[in-house]
């Protein structure tokens, strides 16, 4: 989606091009180890076991509201709670993963670039990496 946003090009030919990007970079590896949507998502997760768990709080301080469900009540309280949280916070952290995944790409579209416009963002990136992966880098 990223070169789709960024220069228009077909959903297709966009991932052909980022892929060939990161192939010619020596970058797949890079690919196959994002941890980053795995951590947002636990987020998600963790952040939909608080909601439900604040359903069922709100289920013992108004019993009056699931009371239609009799024994269920408090799985239909937990349930859509869960729901709520697990929905809400995969849509606003799909954004920074978006923005990662952004990042990522024009860093290994235009590393040159991002060293001239911001040298010691792309010092401490460059850095980062290396650590991370010293033999893929190509740096």
């Amino acid at each position: 989606y990223i070169y789709v946003g960024l220069y228009g090009y077909s959903y297709l030919e966009a991932g052909k091009n980022v892929f060939t990007l990161f192939q010619q970079r020596g970058w797949t590896v890079i690919i196959n180890d994002d941890l980053v949507s795995n951590t947002l998502s636990l987020f998600c997760l963790v952040i939909g076991l608080l909601t439900g768990a604040i359903g069922l709080v709100m289920d013992e301080t108004n019993p009056s509201w699931f009371e239609e469900f009799q024994e269920a009540g408090m799985g239909v309280a937990f349930g859509f709670s869960f729901l709520i949280g697990v929905v809400i916070s995969s849509i606003m952290l799909s954004l920074v993963d978006s923005s990662v995944n952004t990042v990522v790409v024009c860093f290994a579209e235009g590393p040159a670039e991002f060293e001239q416009n911001h040298p010691k963002l792309s010092s401490e990136m460059r850095e980062a990496w290396m650590k991370v992966y010293p033999s893929e880098c190509g740096f």
